[in-house]
């Protein structure tokens, strides 16, 4: 009779199981942050079904460094499972936030719980080690020159009298970080004087290896007459270290804990 009894339980809570498994055919879950030294990671508009999960994950950087998040080597747990994400890698400026949308295929993921393991963080110093590079003469002898391990080319030039507006692509060859400051950059007058670009705004580009980047350079119009038309004098470039070479390092990372929001869940 107790066995009869035991037998009835287990049934009844199977179909329990079933019938909240089926009620739920896309699940919704709370977001989910944890701190990590200067890193807040956040996990945002989390949803799954029985065939995907899908969610976007958040690092704010509060620290002076770039840092570096690589998704592949981060871990979702869920339904006794693990799965690592195949998202390309995103870079975060120094005070600032970047995010990256990460989408598991599979089945049985549409569970009440799962967690999702952050690893792959680095931190990258913007300033650790400035490649020197050669003056480049407007107009260009020669289109492409290198700079450690950035080779680079010029693209387009327009030198006007209003406006010199140079284009460069540059790819990165070295086994660390690259790192382009695309605002650094100034040309230099025959009479000496040295003008900064246009870019004004701190801003740099991240390369690792056998990445490429597109970048401009303006300068406009300057006071002065002819000794500063920039359509018939000539313009040297000076880099200023507008190149750097940097090694990522390792952070530690957290653990994000994503619970079902019953409200939301269809």
């Amino acid at each position: 009779m107790n066995k009869l009894v035991l037998f009835g339980a287990s049934i009844a809570l199977s179909a329990g199981m079933l019938s909240a498994q089926s009620k739920h055919e896309k699940v919704v879950y709370h977001d989910s942050n944890v701190q990590s030294g200067d890193l807040t990671l956040k996990g945002e508009d989390a949803v799954s079904t029985a065939e995907y999960l899908k969610f976007k994950i958040k690092v704010d950087n509060k620290s002076n460094d770039i840092i570096i998040y690589k998704p592949e080597e981060s871990m979702v747990k869920i339904n006794g499972k693990d799965f690592a994400p195949k998202e390309k890698w995103i870079s975060v400026k120094p005070i600032d936030s970047d995010h990256k949308v990460v989408d598991i295929k599979g089945t049985g993921m549409r569970e009440n719980e799962f967690t999702f393991q952050v690893e792959g963080l680095y931190k990258v110093n913007p300033d650790d080690k400035p490649i020197a590079a050669e003056d480049f003469q407007l107009p260009a002898s020669q289109n492409g020159f290198k700079a450690g391990n950035f080779t680079c080319n010029m693209l387009d030039l327009k030198k006007e009298t209003d406006e010199t507006k140079v284009k460069f692509e540059c790819v990165y060859t070295g086994d660390k970080i690259g790192i382009i400051h695309t605002n650094r950059a100034a040309v230099r007058l025959p009479d000496g004087t040295e003008i900064a670009n246009n870019r004004v705004k701190a801003g740099f580009e991240v390369l690792q290896k056998g990445d490429s980047q597109k970048f401009n350079l303006v300068w406009k119009r300057m006071e002065g007459g002819k000794a500063t038309d920039m359509q018939k004098i000539k313009l040297a470039i000076i880099w200023r270290n507008t190149f750097v070479e940097s090694e990522a390092v390792k952070v530690p990372g957290g653990t994000l804990t994503f619970k079902i929001d019953e409200s939301k869940s269809k």
